[in-house]
């Protein structure tokens, strides 16, 4: 097994250091020298597409094993040397043997994920690789066999090149496994929680396509915060089989990558109706009936969305709850918006009313977190029966491990980790406030973000995912006092789309960078079911602006 994970810290690190000569540099780069040609010039990994892989291994001047070889010595520079992102937590033992083998699948058998390296968040089930959940504890844990999403890439010829890693019990971009998660554009910020390496590893051109999670924030955040695209679907239309709980009630699994036509491709791929999750059954029953009948004949493409022009003649709500936190993040939303209008769509200021801002989202992830969060021991514990006989069965063996073992070693476990363990003990769904969390408020938080639609009568909301950049570290072995960095106290759009009866999709695209160096991304959150044009929206702005760059700390070899 090839584990990354344990690490130290790594602070103060600049861009013209990395590029002088860091550790572990020279190997990789002779590694990675002369990389197979197609069409005539080199194959460039960096920054590579779905599509530009297609056309390589279709000419004939890229094997699969070549290109798992350049990602492998990317790998080696950015993840076991140099700035040690802990953007990966485990390697795939067998990718090299399994990129062989696509290599031998004919070309008119190939799926259309044929080759192309993808990074599974570590609370996705794959029996050939542990799933850790971001804990020590778990480090090796074998599940039963696959997750539902893992054994649709794999039928679509998609390479799992490994696992990436994430806050620990889906928390923030910091664990007892790994440690802590390095934002690629800057050493000493955070990722964002808790699909944080998925992000950090896209980001850094450590794969070209990645699977994260998404409660609350979790894809559209660690996205947000490392310049790339992430998609929080409809909650339903992405089966939650075979995915270490966090809240099943708001839970669903989010394509991420570098351009929204590789998202698109991406949530082709994984989305699909499941028997084994409920939740999904129910989802695609409601699905509106013309995309019902593609979804059951699984014929859904989500790139029939992506468009030029999608934008002209839509009505967009600017949410203005959701600006004031720094100045350059606004600026750079202004910038955007001008953008929007450009392509045609009509921007109408929205301020929601502040009872719904105070309830449902200053104090949503307080209030209607902590009841929603009753049901997670009996979820938990459903869930690691899955995985292997030395794993742990209860919650209170989690605990006691944690807090006997794991706080003396040099990475202890984070208090907020431990609370949602220990709380989760004093709790259950039978008391009388989560039946109505269950039955009263979220139905009305639906009814409510509906209202706001269709009183504005609105295609889709848009606005900064996040008011501030990405936070300096600050986890239970290292805090880091950055005098640059702007603070904000303005409302997190963050549970605006989840916390509610209906998961709302939403997807967040580059819209630029600030003054530091770090990306941020704009947002358009939709109703239920409107993940296609939302990618449509997404893509024709992304077009028209092509604001995605790469970090100059993690160059090519």
């Amino acid at each position: 097994m090839t584990r990354i994970g344990r690490r130290g810290f790594v602070t103060g690190v600049g861009a013209m250091g990395l590029a002088a000569g860091i550790p572990g540099m020279a190997a990789a780069r002779d590694r990675g020298r002369g990389h197979p040609s197609h069409g005539g010039r080199e194959f460039t990994v960096e920054e590579t597409t779905v599509a530009d892989i297609r056309r390589a291994l279709d000419s004939g001047r890229l094997s699969c094993v070549e290109l798992t070889q350049l990602f492998l010595a990317r790998i080696a520079a950015y993840e076991e040397g140099g700035p040690r992102l802990n953007a990966i937590t485990t390697v795939n033992p067998r990718v090299a043997r399994q990129a062989a083998e696509l290599d031998r699948v004919p070309r008119g058998r190939r799926g259309p994920l044929h080759g192309v390296p993808v990074l599974l968040k570590d609370n996705v089930d794959t029996a050939d690789q542990p799933t850790s959940n971001g804990s020590v504890i778990l480090k090796d844990a074998y599940p039963d066999d696959d997750a539902f999403l893992t054994r649709a890439l794999r039928r679509q010829g998609a390479l799992i090149l490994g696992k990436a890693s994430m806050g620990e019990f889906a928390g923030s971009p910091y664990s007892t496994l790994d440690g802590q998660m390095l934002n690629p554009y800057h050493l000493e910020r955070q990722t964002g929680g808790s699909s944080a390496g998925s992000a950090g590893a896209l980001a850094a051109n450590l794969g070209v396509l990645a699977i994260g999670t998404d409660t609350s924030t979790s894809v559209r955040g660690p996205a947000a915060y490392c310049g790339i695209v992430g998609l929080r679907p409809t909650t339903g239309l992405i089966s939650r089989d075979g995915i270490a709980p966090k809240n099943l009630t708001f839970d669903t699994a989010g394509p991420m990558a570098r351009t929204v036509t590789d998202t698109a491709l991406l949530f082709n791929a994984v989305a699909g109706e499941d028997p084994a999750d409920p939740l999904s059954v129910a989802t695609y029953r409601a699905y509106p009936r013309a995309l019902r009948r593609q979804a059951a004949a699984g014929r859904l493409d989500y790139t029939r969305y992506l468009r030029r022009r999608s934008l002209r003649g839509t009505r967009l709500g600017v949410m203005r709850d959701f600006f004031g936190g720094d100045p350059e993040i606004d600026a750079l939303t202004e910038t955007a918006l001008a953008t929007l209008r450009d392509l045609g769509a009509e921007l109408v200021d929205v301020t929601l009313d502040p009872a719904f801002v105070e309830y449902y989202i200053v104090n949503g992830g307080t209030n209607i977190r902590r009841i929603a969060d009753y049901r997670f021991k009996e979820d938990w514990e459903r869930y690691v029966t899955t995985l292997g006989p030395r794993v742990p069965r209860t919650v209170e063996e989690f605990v006691r491990v944690y807090e006997t073992e794991v706080n003396q070693s040099p990475l202890p476990v984070a208090d907020s980790v431990l609370n949602l363990l220990i709380n989760s003990l004093r709790t259950s769904t039978a008391a009388p406030e989560y039946a109505d969390l269950m039955e009263n408020v979220l139905p009305e938080a639906t009814r409510l973000k509906l209202a706001v639609f269709d009183a504005h009568r609105l295609d889709a909301m848009v606005f900064p995912y996040e008011s501030r950049f990405a936070p300096p570290i600050d986890n239970p072995v290292q805090t880091i006092d950055d005098p640059d960095y702007v603070r904000s106290d303005r409302p997190d759009p963050a549970t605006f789309a989840g916390y509610s009866s209906v998961g709302f999709p939403g997807i967040v695209v580059p819209m630029g960078f600030g003054s530091q160096g770090l990306p941020m991304t704009l947002s358009f959150m939709g109703r239920p079911y409107s993940d296609g044009a939302l990618l449509g929206y997404a893509y024709d702005y992304e077009q028209e602006t092509t604001l995605r760059a790469p970090s100059p700390l993690t160059p090519p070899l």
